[in-house]
């Protein structure tokens, strides 16, 4: 009996509710929402390289800057570039792979994450992060090493 006055269904993307014959339609939540909510110009490069972003909210991430394979990437991340000089891209972001950014961190400058490498919440990364370190803090620290991944 109920149906006859509401429905709901998902289609192309869409929410379609239909209440007393009137039809709805909402955006499904998180499609597209990496274009809608995040600047991340080499968008495709990255998703290519398998990049996981658990919470798609307001993420920045440098076009010079490179991310490696397999990564883990939070809400409000920025990864930018220092001062820079239009005659080089070196002063960029490379994150290697395997690599979880929590929320609210920063990674700016010439900086090298290594692979398996975790940054904490809400840190500030100036300084290079070698390969399987846990960091965190502002600006980031050496925590640990993260033994899951040795």
């Amino acid at each position: 009996m109920i149906s006859r006055f509401f429905s709901f269904h998902k289609e192309n993307a869409h929410i379609i509710i239909r209440l007393f014959g009137i039809k709805f339609t909402f955006q499904y939540p998180l499609v597209n929402q990496l274009e809608d909510a995040c600047c991340i110009p080499n968008l495709d490069v990255i998703k290519k390289q398998n990049t996981y972003f658990p919470h798609p909210v307001g993420i920045v991430i440098s076009k010079f800057a490179t991310v490696g394979k397999n990564c883990t990437i939070y809400q409000n991340v920025t990864i930018g570039k220092g001062k820079f000089s239009e005659k080089n891209n070196t002063d960029v972001p490379v994150i290697g792979d395997n690599v979880v950014i929590y929320a609210n961190s920063v990674i700016i400058g010439g900086v090298k994450i290594g692979n398996n490498a975790v940054i904490g919440a809400g840190s500030v990364v100036l300084r290079d992060v070698d390969e399987n370190e846990v960091v965190a803090g502002n600006p980031a620290r050496f925590i640990k090493k993260n033994t899951a991944c040795i």
